[in-house]
């Protein structure tokens, strides 16, 4: 048996355990103490006395360490648990995350029987939207937002939700996960997770927007049903018209219907509208196909399984990212584009190629000694405004992949 750490415990000689918060079918928390520093921590480990087996727990929370490496490499959000440090003590992996002060969200809305304010549900709604846009555009679909998963941390001017558990959390290159590891059942789930192994459609960031769109309904009314396309009104939820729309939009059973990303949910969120966000089309120019596009829509390389961006691209050399760029409208409503990749993309303009190459792509050019400048000297800019007629090519013009802007 692995050892069982328990209250006063001090893991590799840095973490000490101060109080058991709870347990889940996959790890056991505890709030803790950096000795070094004296920060307050909350560290996690496996649960083997759960009901799963002990490899797929051992899978899970590897699985989870990887997508918290993932989020702090990107530089973190305010809305997202933050990784402190990973470390392996009596054999164990043990995770350490920043400790959120406060109270998750079922105990928050159950105290108060329901938030009917709608500024502060506004609050709640733009704040997950922003985290799960954070999320999305760094290739991971969270896939488990619930109540119990958001934490309201209280410990600054304003109340901040955080999302905590990223136990089925994934990847779009690493696939729907682990069906033995979590059972992802529940009323706020949209189908093509509540029913992975049946359902036809792709999990992408529309599956995390009706999940946001169940919250919605949740903090309104403090009760979920199991049912897709709810206007709150009609289970006497007293709110704005713009809200209970929006709420409508977010949880239909067909995700075409709904806001395709959390990026166009928050903007909707933010003008009071449900009406869909801007819209613009890009045509692929090889094959004439035409798509639409929202705020927040990527394109990127279509996968074998797993979730997928929002115009995915059959791309059998890989060299396309999968998510390679996204679309943005600025604060003057001009579009932009925004390179997600690592080879990254170019856009004709006017006469000339401009290359736009994101952060990342800089340091990988950087680390394999490659000058990441262009014929000029300059540093590609990660973003670029769009305007009609510009032609976008992915990874490069003589790659074979490009669109033409039309707004």
């Amino acid at each position: 048996m692995p050892w069982e750490p328990e209250e006063g415990s001090v893991v590799a000689d840095r973490y000490r355990l101060e109080e058991f918060l709870g347990k889940g079918g996959i790890s056991r928390v505890w709030r803790g103490v950096d000795v070094e520093t004296g920060d307050e921590v909350a560290i996690k480990h496996p649960n083997y006395d759960s009901s799963n087996h002990p490899d797929v727990v051992d899978e899970s929370i590897r699985s989870e360490l990887d997508v918290l490496q993932v989020i702090k490499d990107a530089g973190g959000h305010p809305n997202v648990m933050q990784l402190v440090d990973s470390v392996v003590h009596g054999d164990m992996l043990f995770i350490v995350v920043d400790f959120v002060r406060g109270e998750d969200m079922q105990d928050a809305v159950s105290r108060r029987g329901g938030i009917t304010n709608p500024e502060d549900i506004r609050t709640v709604g733009i704040a997950l939207c922003e985290a799960m846009s954070f999320l999305h555009r760094n290739e991971v679909i969270y896939r488990d937002l619930k109540p119990d998963n958001v934490m309201i941390d209280r410990s600054g001017e304003e109340a901040r939700p955080v999302l905590i558990d990223f136990n089925t959390a994934t990847g779009f290159e690493t696939g729907t996960g682990s069906s033995d590891a979590t059972t992802i059942v529940g009323p706020y789930k949209p189908r093509e997770v509540a029913e992975a192994d049946r359902a036809d459609d792709r999990q992408g960031p529309w599956s995390d927007v009706y999940s946001i769109g169940k919250i919605l309904l949740y903090v309104l009314k403090g009760t979920v049903p199991r049912k897709d396309g709810i206007d709150p009104r009609d289970f006497g939820a007293d709110c704005e018209p713009y809200l209970a729309e929006i709420v409508e939009t977010a949880t239909q059973t067909d995700y075409a219907d709904r806001y395709r990303n959390a990026t166009a949910m928050k903007r909707v969120l933010e003008a009071r509208d449900a009406s869909p966000p801007p819209e613009a089309a890009i045509r692929h120019v090889q094959d004439g196909q035409q798509y639409t596009v929202y705020p927040g829509d990527t394109i990127g390389r279509r996968l074998a399984e797993g979730p997928t961006p929002s115009i995915a691209i059959e791309d059998e050399e890989e060299y396309i990212s999968t998510v390679q760029v996204q679309f943005d409208v600025d604060d003057w409503g001009r579009w932009i584009l925004q390179d997600r990749s690592l080879n990254g993309t170019y856009v004709q303009s006017g006469d000339g190629w401009q290359r736009v190459l994101s952060a990342a792509g800089r340091e990988r050019l950087q680390e394999s000694g490659e000058d990441p400048t262009d014929r000029n000297g300059d540093i590609p800019p990660t973003t670029y405004p769009l305007s009609t007629g510009d032609l976008i090519a992915l990874v490069h013009p003589s790659y074979g992949v490009s669109f033409e802007f039309q707004p």
